[in-house]
């Protein structure tokens, strides 16, 4: 028990470290890259390479965490993370900056589902609260986004391309942190079977699991919105009349309501999660019907409840998925999960942008917003419903 603590600890802290490592440069990563002299064309094929090697790897690295050390694979993605930051501060040219977004979308692949997959499982063999871990992990991947953002910008201002030193230090802080501290479970036997046959236990598992698929299902979902969102909300907040020097301050508040909506304490009881469902239903359809016709400040706040409302929706999907899914297939099933996902983000990134060449961007966006409500509604329903016949 104590060594576990200990590991959660350690968890925290690396988790941290690397989500501030990483987001130093958000702020200002597209003056960056024009520093670099890559063009927007050139910025836009680097962000994809990153992308297409996450989905291209990120499952496989999920199976390999089911069959192999978490803790190796963990250490592997700092690695991949530390040439990130190197190949950024000595490279100069769009091929150079290729393979750092390649390595970066690699070590993010190599992170999901290992050593938090591995607590997940700890903490359902202790019988201990699996929410409030992954409420405390998104919480500080949000507090980590908000003092990277921040601190990073000041810092690319004040010492240029040299931040991703600091960026450097605090991913070698983590691996060691993870390297000397960090006791794996014993109970991960390795190379229990072949890459093809945990592939085949796992399809099988998430075929048989109704909880799984509706949570798979929910994610999918949950991508029409928030890429929407991600893409869109600048632009659609100039349409609507905001101004664009108090962008940042918007950035913020939305990191802030995704702090609050992992902070909500999950109960599943059954009339508790039917009054709740109205509750989110109403406001939800009030909420998009207010977005399309009400004023600005309407608007604003009719648009920071969602964001908080898809956002609980996720954290609730982590939830249940991780509650629901096997020891011997959570990372594999994490990973599928994931890229799942991401081939729904770019589902709707493509669903967008052929759009937008025909309608304005508010319609676009609400378009998104209608199709990832009524689906994610429907999921709900059918989730709880089943744990009500489950009981």
């Amino acid at each position: 028990m104590q060594q576990l603590q200990k590991n959660i600890k350690l968890f925290y802290l690396a988790n941290v470290l690397t989500t501030i490592a990483t987001s130093l440069p958000h702020a200002v990563l597209t003056v960056l890259l024009f520093a670099k002299g890559l063009s927007l064309t050139q910025i836009m094929l680097v962000q994809a390479t990153y992308n297409l090697v996450i989905l291209l790897s990120e499952y496989p690295s999920g199976l390999l965490g089911d069959l192999y050390s978490r803790k190796k694979l963990f250490l592997g993605a700092k690695v991949f993370f530390s040439a990130l930051f190197l190949l950024v501060w000595l490279g100069n040219s769009f091929e150079m900056m290729l393979l750092a977004w390649a390595c970066y979308g690699l070590a993010m692949a190599l992170e999901s589902g290992t050593l938090d997959a591995e607590l997940i499982n700890q903490l359902k063999q202790q019988q201990m609260p699996v929410a409030k871990f992954i409420s405390n992990t998104n919480r500080l991947d949000f507090i980590g986004l908000l003092l990277g953002g921040v601190v990073g910008s000041w810092l690319y201002y004040s010492i240029g391309i040299k931040f991703y030193l600091v960026s450097l230090g605090l991913t070698i802080v983590a691996f060691l942190a993870i390297k000397y501290g960090y006791r794996e479970a014993s109970t991960h036997v390795l190379a229990k079977q072949s890459l093809f046959e945990q592939m085949k236990t796992g399809i099988t598992e998430l075929k048989n699991s109704k909880q799984l698929r509706l949570m798979v299902g929910l994610t999918i979902a949950g991508q029409f919105f928030f890429q929407a969102h991600y893409q869109l909300w600048q632009a659609l907040f100039l349409v609507q009349g905001f101004n664009k020097k108090e962008f940042y301050l918007y950035y913020v508040v939305f990191q802030l309501i995704s702090l609050g909506a992992y902070s909500v304490p999950l109960k599943f009881e059954t009339i508790s999660s039917k009054k709740w469902y109205l509750v989110f239903t109403f406001i939800l359809l009030s909420s998009c019907i207010l977005l399309a016709l009400t004023t600005k400040l309407n608007f604003l706040l009719c648009y920071l409840v969602l964001v908080f409302i898809f956002t609980f929706f996720e954290y609730f999907s982590n939830v249940i998925f991780s509650q629901t899914v096997s020891q011997d297939h959570i990372s594999s099933l994490t990973s599928f999960r994931s890229s799942c996902g991401r081939l729904a983000a770019l589902v709707s990134l493509l669903f967008s942008s052929l759009l937008l060449h025909f309608l304005a961007v508010k319609i676009v966006v609400m378009l998104n917003f209608v199709l990832a409500i009524s689906t994610s509604l429907v999921i709900i329903f059918m989730t709880l419903k089943s744990r009500h016949e489950a009981q």
